[in-house]
């Protein structure tokens, strides 16, 4: 799920394509490939690593190819690997596919394909595309007609399940290729005499300013002077010219000013990737890499969560909700204190690490500590075949994508949407109601829409934001769930503004911190929590009576509280998934302050994105 770029024209193909993928080297991936058409079929090369390691590889063996495909990959399925990188073929070397995206329903297409005498040769999803196009291709009429083979591809992707852009070369088209999305991007670089395809804009702005955005649905069959346009049911349809405006830095963010910006505008998405393939249509949860055993689970007395920063943030959530969900008592531990700590872990104790990279030395310390301890171990990691996704004993992958900004933003939301299926899928045989399981499931269906229409009140924050950037010094109070979503809002806040804030359980204040409410102190006060909002309004209250100024984020369909200076809404959900939908307008709120007072957003001073040393 990364990048693809592609080639067709005057140019040397495959050194056009490469140079086109070294544009999208600022997403992330663990390796590359490239496959051009020669006359006896289709050649592949490819390499784990860097986009160099692959151009080693080709040293002068493309000869005068005038078709090439290539991608970077970042591993969802399958370990990053030589075996696993894109493109990949199928039976007899005629077909080679690039993919972006998840195919959901791969193992059971794989099966079949198998059964019918099909031979694989990596862990991927993406494979099934080329053997599903091999298969609609099987016939006794020789060698393919364009039409037939077009066909063939929009018969192959009506079968799949999941999100997908894809590029298709073949020799049986020597002068073309098919490229299709659906939930992932893909754009059409248009040139003269020579055309150009890519995942994202930056890779052909060296060659082209006209572009064709593709739509979800749409199949393009492309040639070194033609683009058409049609839709899986073969019906042309019309997509208008782009051309872009942005210079080349903007271009890698999408347009948006920052990274950071970017990936939050990228929460739906992320959390639709996250859910993808893991819903049951009679409302269950199903998670196929999570190989924990009902006896193992069985074994389990007490459930511990360990993680750095951000991640230990989501694992605050998570505390609450696994004890609602599974009744089991739960710690949240920061993973530089758990190996230093004795930690009382044994067998009986599921050990939860949350980390983005996998690589985070502490976090790493901390798995192995519990090991050591006999402890069960369970990763919810983004990275495939990060060390702490090798060495655990169980994961499930966020599948939230490259994060570059160093701030988290969406790797966040992703954790706790895993977390939330964790805890449903542990608890739905034995523990969870019926009724209450599908309700779970019937809102986590709904929050992908509903954290976009948090950002379609972006305009409003940014306002907010104009305000509070005079503000020095911040409180940011919840109970419960609020509590738990109020520690990340504040160091979001912090980390890329510099700004000081803090977070408290909103009864805490009177306790101390009250004493620092003057004017000029800025409380954002999460009330997203029915049970405890009338407790949060009186804090509130006491602090506004001390001249602070106060924001209240609350549902939409809550009454505002009295005596605030300003409110945030955000969808309603079920209580222990609203810190997802909270979040977003606090992320928002962090990211127009920053850049009101001019900071360095997506590399703040004196921070890593990833922790790798203790």
């Amino acid at each position: 799920m990364c990048g693809i770029t592609g080639y067709i024209g005057r140019r040397p193909a495959v050194g056009t394509a490469i140079q086109n993928l070294k544009r999208l080297e600022y997403r992330g991936y663990d390796s590359a490939g490239v496959a051009y058409a020669h006359a006896d079929g289709i050649r592949i090369i490819k390499a784990k690593g860097k986009i160099v390691n692959l151009e080693t590889l080709i040293n002068g063996k493309s000869g005068d190819a005038r078709v090439a495909v290539a991608h970077t990959r970042w591993a969802t399925h399958g370990r990053p690997s030589e075996e696993n990188a894109h493109p990949h073929s199928d039976c007899t070397d005629k077909i080679a596919v690039v993919h972006n995206g998840i195919v959901e329903n791969y193992a059971s297409l794989r099966e079949r394909l198998t059964a019918a005498g099909h031979e694989f040769t990596s862990e991927t999803d993406t494979e099934v595309i080329a053997h599903l196009i091999e298969e609609k291709l099987a016939t006794d009429d020789g060698r393919p007609t364009t039409d037939e083979f077009v066909t063939a591809v929009r018969s192959a992707l009506s079968e799949l399940t999941g999100s997908y852009a894809v590029a298709v070369i073949s020799p049986h088209l020597p002068d073309a290729v098919i490229v299709a999305r659906k939930d992932s991007p893909l754009v059409i670089g248009l040139g003269d005499g020579e055309n150009f395809l890519a995942s994202d804009i930056p890779a052909v702005l060296a060659f082209t300013r006209r572009v064709i955005v593709m739509e979800d649905g749409d199949c393009a069959l492309v040639t070194k002077d033609s683009v058409q346009v049609f839709g899986l049911d073969g019906e042309p349809r019309d997509r208008g010219i782009l051309n872009v405006t942005w210079d080349d830095q903007a271009a890698e963010k999408g347009g948006y000013e920052h990274f950071m910006l970017k990936e939050i505008y990228e929460n739906p998405r992320t959390v639709r990737d996250t859910l993808r393939g893991r819903l049951t249509e009679d409302d269950g949860v199903i998670l196929p890499d999570v190989n924990m055993t009902p006896e193992a689970w069985a074994k389990v007395k007490r459930v511990c969560m360990v993680a750095c920063g951000t991640a230990y943030h989501a694992g605050v959530v998570g505390k609450r909700m696994f004890e609602e969900l599974l009744r089991r008592p739960v710690e949240t531990m920061v993973a530089s204190e758990f190996r230093y700590s004795d930690p009382l872990v044994d067998e009986e104790t599921l050990v939860v690490l949350i980390s983005q990279s996998g690589e985070t030395a502490d976090t790493l310390a901390a798995l192995r500590e519990a090991q050591r301890k006999g402890a069960q171990t369970l990763a919810i990691v983004n990275v495939v075949g990060s060390s702490l996704s090798r060495e655990a004993g169980a994961v499930l992958y966020t599948q939230a994508g490259p994060e570059i900004g160093v701030a988290s933003t969406k790797a966040y939301l992703a954790q706790l949407v895993a977390l939330a299926l964790l805890g449903v899928y542990l608890a739905q045989d034995s523990i969870l109601a019926e009724d209450d399981r599908r309700k779970f499931v019937q809102a986590l269906r709904k929050l992908p829409d509903q954290v976009a229409e948090c950002l379609e009140r972006a305009e409003s924050i940014e306002q907010l934001a104009e305000r509070l950037s005079k503000h020095n010094c911040f409180f940011f109070l919840g109970r419960g769930y609020d509590f738990a979503a109020a520690l990340e809002a504040a160091l979001k806040l912090k980390e890329i503004s510099y700004i000081h804030a803090e977070a408290y359980a909103a009864g805490e204040m009177k306790h101390g911190p009250l004493a620092l409410v003057e004017p000029g102190v800025a409380v954002m006060g999460l009330c997203t929590q029915p049970k405890t909002n009338e407790k949060m309004f009186s804090n509130l209250k006491e602090v506004k009576a001390r001249e602070g100024t106060v924001i209240a984020i609350i549902r939409d369909e809550a009454e505002a509280p009295e005596g605030v200076d300003d409110v945030i809404r955000v969808p309603g959900s079920l209580d222990s998934l609203m810190p997802v939908l909270a979040m977003v307008p606090m992320q928002l709120l962090a990211y127009y302050v920053a850049r009101r007072r001019g900071c360095s957003i997506d590399q703040p001073r004196n921070l890593a994105k990833s922790v790798t040393v203790e």
